[in-house]
């Protein structure tokens, strides 16, 4: 059986701080791998070397920001990060970016806390529900939303239970649903709401794949809708057949996965950057859904050469692609916009965390949470 790394959810307040709270540069004063031309659309406005913290290790859910890497880059195996030239359709923009990875490189940390951490790093990912937790010692705001639904689903074996067609189908069967150690506002929600029975979840952090190929098909299960039914079919042949899943956000809870932020003060601070450099990243989710291609080797690229524990292939990155695609995981927001947040939905979100996670979301609104007035309205997937 391939050696798989399960995914961690990174709880925003539930991160531990290496560094300082003071912003220090704990990345390191060393220079970008890759020199920035100094000419082009961003080099007047943003830092010469535009930093991301990813959530996670390399995987196809990341490829927007990836699609920003030029051919020129390198890789730092040690600190497992990759810098090249930041380009938009080929074009030099005049910077380069660097692409940290988050997961156990980080100790679990959540891209929130290290934003306060080091001030290199420009943007980070993050949901927006979970940043809710730390955001009175650590404020964010997600500037562009790439994706409009969260991967995140409860799946189980359809041969075993041919009758269940939704999650909230699973009340009326014997079966333990595995969601993990960690403590997540969605499942309380889904308990709190009815469509989960708090009898049948286990919180435990059973091994994966492990426990749920064990099971024969009598578990159900939590992860990415976009990776772990491929992983089952096809990874592990010890299962070797599909899963049928239903997806959290289907169910109520409308969580913002993997926005991209930055500090709350950096809204203002960094507001010139930020108007050229948003539409870029727009972009980049755009081309990145229409080819994946050569993205796609960059990621599997790196997962080979960090060597971190972490499985991914060709073959999985090209079915999160497609899939992210299919079922709208990858959409254009309400309005029609690429990366766009609704404020009614961050109101919403923020009502279920105040509500669920006992957090006074009183003392924010959702134009601090979330904000679209860096995004082109023009680009869209169409």
């Amino acid at each position: 059986m391939k050696k798989h790394s399960p995914r961690r959810p990174l709880l925003a307040g539930t991160a531990l701080l290496v560094c300082a709270t003071v912003l220090t540069a704990c990345g390191g004063d060393d220079e970008p791998a890759v020199e920035a031309s100094g000419e082009g659309a961003l080099a007047d406005v943003c830092p010469a070397n535009v930093v991301i913290q990813a959530d996670w290790e390399p995987e196809a859910e990341h490829g927007g920001i990836y699609e920003l890497v030029g051919d020129d880059y390198v890789i730092d195996t040690d600190a497992k990060k990759v810098t090249g030239n930041l380009v938009s359709g080929g074009e030099d923009t005049g910077v380069s970016v660097e692409i940290r990875i988050g997961g156990s490189t980080v100790g679990y940390q959540s891209a929130q806390s290290l934003l306060y951490q080091d001030s290199d790093i420009l943007l980070g990912y993050g949901r927006v529900g979970d940043q809710l937790v730390a955001q009175a010692d650590t404020p964010v705001t997600a500037v562009l939303s790439t994706m409009d639904k969260s991967p995140y689903a409860i799946y189980w074996d359809p041969e075993t239970f041919p009758d269940v067609e939704t999650m909230a189908d699973l009340q009326d069967v014997d079966t333990t649903i595995y969601v993990g150690s960690l403590p997540e506002t969605w499942i309380d929600y889904l308990i709190g709401e009815g469509v989960l029975d708090e009898s049948q979840i286990d919180r435990s952090d059973a091994a994966k794949p492990a426990t749920f190929v064990s099971g024969g098909g009598e578990y159900a299960e939590v992860g990415f809708i976009t990776a772990e039914p491929f992983m089952y079919e096809f990874e592990i042949p010890e299962w070797g057949k599909p899963v049928r899943g239903d997806l959290v956000a289907d169910n109520g809870y409308e969580e913002y996965f993997q926005a991209l932020s930055v500090r709350s003060d950096d809204v203002e601070g960094q507001a010139d950057c930020l108007s050229a450099l948003v539409p870029v990243m727009q972009q980049a989710q755009v081309d990145y859904a229409e080819d994946p291609s050569e993205t796609n080797e960059l990621i599997v690229e790196l997962v080979e050469e960090y060597d971190t524990g972490w499985v991914y292939t060709a073959e999985a990155a090209e079915y999160a692609h497609d899939q992210g695609l299919e079922i709208g995981i990858v959409a254009d927001g309400s309005d029609g916009v690429m990366g766009s947040f609704d404020e009614a939905r961050v109101q919403g979100l923020m009502d279920i965390v105040g509500e669920y996670a006992g957090v006074d979301t009183a003392a924010f609104t959702p134009e601090e949470m979330a904000t679209n007035q860096f995004l082109d309205d023009s680009i869209s997937l169409g």
